[in-house]
């Protein structure tokens, strides 16, 4: 559990709350220790009669804010929210749940939109569970917003849905703000590697995302020759003020930790996609053919679905080859008429076997007549995932489709499946989903 709040007791039943930085570095979402601490910790302050919530934030966890909040709103302390340099985010709930809120005549407020970070792969359903919980955390926020500024849930959620940023004076205008007040010190405003920091502390958000009037305050000090108490560097100020990156090398210079995580992750994932190029190249090895296997693994590198086709084009010219061989050792073996006829025929309708089946009218002849790689979950005893079909669909693949007839959608021409493979990796995709389907039904 890392502790991001500070209780401070004071003299004559005064407290104090310190809010700097992140609301929680991790979601409060299903964690009963850290809500009980800080409950725990403010209960330890024992009778007091004021509490003041020093805020300098750029939001972070929901759900922490909305447990704090609750929790000050529920104290028998008057409670006052102080901020001191940004309220933005998920700070902001903190300070609507507070008995009132003075702000800095130059501190900053920012509301906007609930946003939610999702990892991993989502179905449908799971996707509008997503959407659900955002509605209902919105329709919270909504609420409690209109009730501290006495405005209309639809007024307050169109301000949410713009991303409002406003200065002290807009936010009390708003409504926001009850009260503001003049310490007699400016708040200092940095740019630290394209992060915004606000009095020392990092609001985790990017300088240029900031509104103007922000940025413009960073500029004004510099000018005005305001040094800070650990001063910048003039070379880091320098080296702030540069946005426009239009190279590789200008990047490095003013991000290199950005670019090295860049690059690693970049390194990663090319040795992540060229072992299952090999892999697939591997699972789609015919006997006879490991010559080219190999040149398309190693010599010279070609996708999986090249190498299909390569594969592909190489076994028929050796049936074309076979054939040629056979009608020749035919002609020369004595034998006419009838038989040489159907010796011709047999050459015939082997070499010109695709063509003929691709005039059939139904699906099966279709898929026949081209060479054709199932895409679906491996079935044992069946078939493998990326198995190559030349020669028409074996009858214990026709089974299993009469039992599970969505798995024929994932039977696809080789010259499509690198396109089918990749959506099979992306969520909300057709094939994804008829994969999945699949895998339930078996």
């Amino acid at each position: 559990m890392n502790k991001f709040w500070q209780f401070k007791n004071q003299a004559d039943g005064n407290a104090e709350l310190l809010l700097y930085g992140d609301i929680a570095d991790s979601s409060w979402w299903g964690d009963e220790v850290t809500p009980k601490q800080f409950a725990e910790d403010l209960a330890n302050l024992g009778y007091v009669t004021d509490l003041t919530v020093r805020i300098n934030s750029g939001g972070g966890d929901v759900f922490a804010a909305q447990a704090i909040g609750n929790q000050l709103e529920q104290h028998s302390a008057t409670v006052t929210a102080k901020i001191d340099g940004l309220c933005a985010s998920a700070a902001t709930i903190i300070a609507c749940h507070c008995d009132k809120v003075v702000a800095a005549n130059d501190s900053t407020y920012m509301i906007h939109p609930v946003r939610m970070g999702i990892i991993g792969y989502k179905d449908a359903t799971e996707l509008q569970q997503y959407l659900n919980a955002m509605a209902a955390i919105r329709d919270s926020i909504v609420g409690l917003y209109a009730k501290k500024t006495g405005r209309s849930k639809d007024e307050v959620a169109a301000l949410m849905d713009a991303t409002s940023w406003w200065t002290g004076e807009q936010a009390k205008a708003e409504g926001f703000v009850d009260e503001l007040v003049d310490d007699g010190e400016s708040n200092v405003i940095e740019n630290r590697n394209g992060l915004l920091f606000v009095n020392s502390v990092n609001m985790n958000l990017p300088f240029i995302e900031a509104p103007k009037f922000v940025q413009d305050s960073l500029v004004r000090k510099i000018s005005s020759g305001f040094v800070n108490t650990q001063p910048v560097k003039p070379e880091k100020i320098k080296e702030d003020k540069t946005v426009d990156i239009k190279t590789v090398d200008e990047l490095r210079a003013a991000y290199p930790d950005l670019v090295n995580q860049l690059e690693q992750a970049a390194a990663e994932r090319a040795t992540a996609e060229e072992r299952q190029r090999i892999q697939d190249i591997e699972e789609m090895e015919m006997p006879g053919s490991e010559d080219i296997a190999n040149e398309a693994k190693f010599t010279k590198p070609i996708s999986a679905s090249d190498y299909a086709k390569a594969a592909i084009k190489r076994a028929k010219a050796q049936g074309d080859q076979h054939m040629k061989d056979a009608q020749e050792d035919a002609k020369n073996s004595g034998m006419g008429g009838v038989n040489q006829e159907a010796v011709d025929q047999g050459v015939i309708m082997s070499v010109k076997e695709t063509e003929l089946k691709e005039k059939t009218e139904t699906v099966q002849g279709k898929e026949q007549a081209r060479q054709l790689v199932y895409c679906g979950p491996t079935v044992k005893g069946v078939t493998r995932q990326y198995t190559v079909y030349s020669n028409g669909i074996p009858e214990v693949m026709e089974e299993f489709f009469e039992k599970h007839p969505a798995a024929r959608r994932l039977l696809v021409p080789v010259d499509v499946f690198a396109k089918t493979r990749a959506n099979l990796e992306k969520s909300g995709t057709t094939e994804a989903a008829v994969f999945n389907q699949i895998k339930k039904e078996l």
